[in-house]
């Protein structure tokens, strides 16, 4: 996943389908667009609630599950 630098997700994928990883960087560093495979609005789309990159997700309510996945579930892996 890349970020640019509102924090808006503008790629979703594995990096090795990037044609240029390392100018992918410079350019959202620089404020350009990403465009390709899993790029814009496919990538925007598929951000939970659909917000273009906003995601709903309440960092306590997370982290609050991961403390009880690792007392309940966790000690028996």
């Amino acid at each position: 996943m890349l970020i640019d630098t509102n924090g808006k997700i503008v790629f979703k994928g594995h990096p090795a389908g990037r044609k240029n990883l390392e100018q992918d960087f410079d350019d959202l560093i620089a404020g350009k667009t990403l465009t390709g495979d899993g790029t814009g609005a496919e990538a925007a789309d598929e951000e939970e609630g659909g917000e273009g990159g906003k995601s709903k997700a309440d960092p306590a309510t997370a982290l609050a599950a991961i403390d009880e996945f690792a007392k309940t579930v966790g000690k028996t892996l």
